[in-house]
């Protein structure tokens, strides 16, 4: 009986191993067998507009790649100038499961501007390739899709959305140095975030045109403190008193007159490695320029030492409800990988943060 037991021990064990190998011949991953995903093709040219930055530019889809197995695939949608061997891609999406992504006209421009910038090319029509990279782990080789290639025109500056401005006791009820609220999608609903600089208690109102026509909205009577979410009166409202702090954020429905406040702050800093994310923020403060357009813009800066390698990010009230990171903004800056900014060279540093736009702006400038 123990004999019988024993070969049926070993004959056990050595079908398992049979299985074993067969299973791992199954999963066994081989890139020449490979077959990549195939990209869709697009239009030859493309023309970008800033007032269509709201709007869709193209689709682009792919298909799933076939690895000879069924396998966790993450598809990586890649952009770069033409011939230039993906050496600075940027990547317009990443998913396990997605086949396909829509790209505004807004976010396309940006990123074509963003390469223009690292190859020094000057703003003009310019061959731009997409193509999918699918991985399934570091130690296997990267699969690659068919390269499809278009020429865009990309525009310079900033993209035009409907707006209406802030006038107030901020800027000397000055039309023409108004802070604003943005329509992104034209269907009358404006947001933003503001900055009153201590005077949103002095008195404000939005305005839809430069004259005090009845295109404008102030406080109801009925106004309390602090108001989250209120009605206001369109032509014949009263000057808006009703808040204290030195930011919000607005959205404001011009149809209905609905307004909804949040995130009220009284001060922006800058935190990091330099004040080892701990009390002590660089305080910003609030400054304007006129840009090269002549648009009158309004920033909060700040200047500080920085060491080498240092990360960073802002943040309201030192507390880290509304920080500030990568993610949320554009403009020049060295993005950590990790949800914070940093800089790579030890040095004095001015930080200017333009928040009063669509998407928000972040210069960074190692100062001499």
């Amino acid at each position: 009986m123990k004999f019988i037991k024993s070969i049926s021990t070993s004959i056990f064990t050595l079908l398992l191993c049979t299985a074993c190998e067969s299973d791992l011949e199954q999963v066994t991953y081989s890139s020449e067998n490979a077959i990549p995903s195939t990209l869709s093709s697009l239009n030859d040219s493309y023309i970008q507009e800033s007032k269509n930055a709201s709007q869709e530019a193209f689709t682009l889809t792919w298909s799933y790649p076939d690895l000879g197995y069924q396998a966790s695939v993450i598809n990586a949608l890649e952009m770069d100038v033409k011939d230039k061997n993906f050496a600075n891609k940027v990547i317009l999406a990443s998913s396990k499961t997605d086949l396909s992504h829509t790209i505004t006209v807004s976010d396309l421009n940006s990123k074509i501007m963003t390469l223009l910038k690292v190859y020094e090319m000057e703003t003009a029509p310019i061959g731009i390739e997409f193509r999918i990279s699918s991985s399934i782990s570091a130690a296997a080789d990267t699969l690659y899709s068919n390269i499809v290639s278009t020429t865009i025109t990309p525009y310079e500056g900033e993209p035009e959305y409907p707006a209406i401005t802030l006038r107030g006791s901020y800027n000397g009820w000055d039309f023409t140095k108004s802070q604003k609220v943005y329509s992104v999608n034209s269907d009358n609903i404006y947001t933003a975030m503001v900055y009153f600089d201590g005077k949103a208690a002095d008195g404000w109102k939005f305005c839809g045109t430069e004259d005090w026509g009845t295109d404008n909205w102030g406080a109801p009577e009925s106004m309390t403190p602090e108001q989250s979410l209120v009605t206001l009166v369109s032509g014949n409202g009263g000057d808006i008193k009703a808040y204290s702090k030195n930011s919000y954020y607005l959205e404001f429905n011009n149809t209905t007159g609905e307004l909804k406040v949040s995130k009220p702050h009284n001060s922006w800093g800058i935190v990091g490695d330099h004040n080892s994310w701990g009390s002590g923020d660089t305080m910003m403060t609030l400054e304007t320029e006129t840009d090269e357009n002549n648009k009158f813009q309004y920033y909060l800066k700040a200047t500080l030492d920085m060491s080498a390698g240092n990360k960073w990010k802002i943040r309201p009230e030192e507390k880290w409800e509304d920080d500030i990171a990568p993610g949320a903004v554009e403009g020049e800056f060295e993005d950590a990988g990790d949800g914070n900014f940093k800089v790579s060279e030890a040095g004095n540093y001015t930080i200017k943060w333009y928040f009063n736009k669509v998407t928000p702006k972040i210069i960074v400038v190692k100062n001499k």
